[in-house]
């Protein structure tokens, strides 16, 4: 059979899995074909890609989803600025949520630190420049893994701007900012409830 030689333009490819005959991928496809080079581009495919989602961070953010599956779209593709902005607009909309998990986990911890008043003043509304102070101060040792404070680091991140910064290291700030609402959501969120199922317990003897 003949094969049609490749030119610029788009195509079409569909493959189906030879054992059931059922499972079926399609995929459309850019091409640019020049005097040496040939250049390919996906621009679409069925079924879509599965895209992984942290359930613990899908939950806290369950009032802002919309933006979160953008940001999660945008991070499976690389589009490091847009990842950034919608990921920054996420911490802005959930501050006082995050700043209150942390305040409780604290208040039950620690009842008399001097933490619960470093917390109290992030509520409010200030300067960036005094929030990563505040913030590098406000967390206790137990969430600060080999000293390396991630409430800090969300808020420094945050504070650098889009403007002047490169598509790749906007996407590296997005993952940095992902990372540590990860992990201080996740600690904070386990250490609720084994706290919760320790009183429930004890309660029950």
């Amino acid at each position: 059979m003949a094969v049609k030689a490749l030119s610029t333009g788009t195509s079409y490819f569909e493959f189906t899995c030879v054992t059931c005959r059922k499972e079926r991928h399609e995929y459309l496809i850019e091409q640019t074909v020049g005097d040496k080079t040939i250049k390919i581009q996906k621009y679409g495919q069925l079924p879509r890609k599965h895209l992984e989602r942290d359930r613990t961070l899908q939950k806290f953010f369950s009032d802002d989803s919309e933006n979160y599956e953008k940001a999660i779209v945008c991070l499976s593709h690389g589009y490091g600025i847009a990842a950034f902005a919608y990921l920054r607009r996420i911490v802005e909309n959930n501050t006082i949520k995050l700043i209150d998990l942390v305040l409780n986990d604290v208040q039950c911890s620690e009842p008399n630190s001097k933490m619960i008043e470093l917390l109290s003043e992030l509520r409010k509304e200030s300067p960036m420049s005094d929030k990563i102070k505040i913030a590098n101060e406000a967390l206790p040792e137990y969430l600060k893994p080999d000293g390396l404070n991630p409430l800090g680091r969300l808020y420094q991140v945050l504070s650098e701007g889009v403007h002047s910064l490169s598509d790749e290291e906007c996407l590296n700030r997005a993952n940095i900012v992902k990372e540590c609402l990860k992990y201080l959501i996740s600690e904070l969120s386990s250490r609720k409830k084994n706290r919760r199922q320790f009183k429930s317990m004890i309660g029950s003897l």
